[in-house]
């Protein structure tokens, strides 16, 4: 058997050369193609079938990939709506009817599905999702919060759900400056606006939190049980040498807030502030976990209170369905950090940014970045968080394209080797 197997080997062993030979250029060449597809796939512009299309997006709360409230800038002023699929629009707030939409100052997503966005001071109002009343059809209720603690204007607004109730934060404006307010609890039925009121029977506005560090808080958002985070800024005048007056220091701050229900004041139980810049968003995470991103770093703050510092900054930051936060950069960026699980990975787009980005969001599989460019055009990204490593991106189809043809000449070359092998071994 090893005579006949050495001559074989003798025989064939040029032609199994240059098949080695060839396979090999093919591994260097599909390596080299899949390394020249690393570009982000998935990226497009804007479709323009969308209600908002060619319209400034000053604000815009997604609910899914075709379903949004939207603050947009019209030629009569500013306009609150809702899009709850392509064909259907109710018009929120409009400036031709006499009632603009300019002291919307957030518009957040409720757990049940439901809007919540503030009109005038004192006041919240919850549009209801079609999918949660009864005629199918979008419907608003109207709030008016308690006025015995003072006059305020709510600035942002965060929910933390359970199965048994709901509380809401609020960042205000008192006076002249900013606190922050508890208003809960929140019972079932809060869903329907035929049974919001009764839900909402026994609920209590705090009174404001006292602010000792002066800070001016912007946004807020849920930590885990009877906790939040709030960012912010404080302002002061430097001492260095050549500072001036007139244009003070801000750094920002980021704070851990308790709350634990009723009249009693929101209080700080942790404060971090850093060096420069400003907190742009906050998001949550999975495990709970709050993601701070800033245009000169972001921070980790976890459900514990401790806070990490990340070096990864942005003009803007989405997280998507599969847990991963997107940072984007300012005009002329062609690079995006995508954050996952403590790991940070650099994405590049195959063109630059054109336009600064203004409002952004994420339905189910699509993240949307507006914004307007240097002649005052108003300008949609899209990004397909699906698509990377998929078959329908060039990467991923030469991936697949790669592993089957690998298989196959693997498979075609084993089952040669043991045929040529077992005749061999005859006599």
């Amino acid at each position: 058997m090893a005579k006949g197997w050495r001559g074989y080997l003798e025989e064939e062993s040029e032609f199994q050369w240059i098949a080695m030979a060839g396979f090999l250029v093919f591994i260097l060449l599909g390596a080299l193609a899949i390394q020249g597809t690393s570009n982000l796939p998935g990226v497009e512009v804007g479709s323009s079938d969308s209600s908002h299309y060619g319209k400034r997006i000053l604000d815009i709360e997604y609910t899914g990939d075709e379903s949004f409230t939207a603050k947009i800038l019209n030629d009569g002023g500013i306009d609150l709506f809702q899009q709850n699929d392509r064909t259907t629009v109710t018009q929120i707030m409009t400036a031709e009817d006499g009632l603009p939409a300019d002291d919307i100052n957030f518009i957040t997503s409720l757990e049940n599905g439901n809007t919540a966005i503030s009109p005038s001071t004192n006041t919240i109002q919850v549009i209801h999702s079609p999918q949660n009343e009864a005629a199918s059809a979008t419907t608003i209720t109207t709030f008016e919060l308690d006025r015995s603690h003072g006059n305020f204007t709510v600035m942002d607004l965060a929910e933390s759900s359970d199965d048994q109730s709901t509380q809401w934060m609020m960042v205000t404006m008192e006076g002249s400056k900013t606190s922050l307010r508890g208003f809960g609890t929140i019972g079932s039925g809060s869903e329907s606006s035929s049974t919001i009121v009764a839900s909402m029977s026994s609920s209590i506005l705090s009174t404001p939190m006292v602010n000792t560090a002066d800070a001016v808080w912007q946004k807020v958002i849920a930590l885990g049980n009877e906790q939040w985070v709030a960012s912010g800024y404080l302002s002061y005048t430097s001492n260095e040498a050549g500072a001036s007056p007139a244009a003070p220091k801000i750094i920002p701050v980021l704070a851990v807030i308790d709350w634990e229900g009723g009249l009693t004041a929101p209080t700080v139980s942790t404060m971090h502030s850093g060096e420069g810049g400003l907190y742009h968003s906050l998001m949550i995470l999975d495990d709970g976990d709050v993601f701070a991103a800033g245009d000169q770093g972001s921070t980790l703050v976890s459900t514990s209170g401790s806070m990490t510092h990340l070096n990864v900054p942005s003009v803007a930051a989405v997280v998507d369905c599969r847990d991963r936060v997107w940072l984007f950069g300012d005009v002329g960026s062609k690079t995006i950090v995508r954050y996952s699980g403590e790991n940070a990975e650099e994405l590049t787009l195959s063109q630059a940014l054109t336009f600064q980005i203004e409002s952004k969001g994420h339905g189910k599989e699509l993240i949307y970045l507006h914004g307007t460019d240097e002649r005052g055009e108003a300008q949609t990204l899209l990004i397909d968080t699906s698509a990377p490593g998929s078959i329908e991106s060039g990467r991923g189809f030469l991936n697949f394209l790669f592993l089957t043809v690998f298989s196959i000449t693997m498979g075609v070359m084993a089952w040669t080797a043991g045929s040529r092998l077992l005749a061999a071994r005859r006599p």
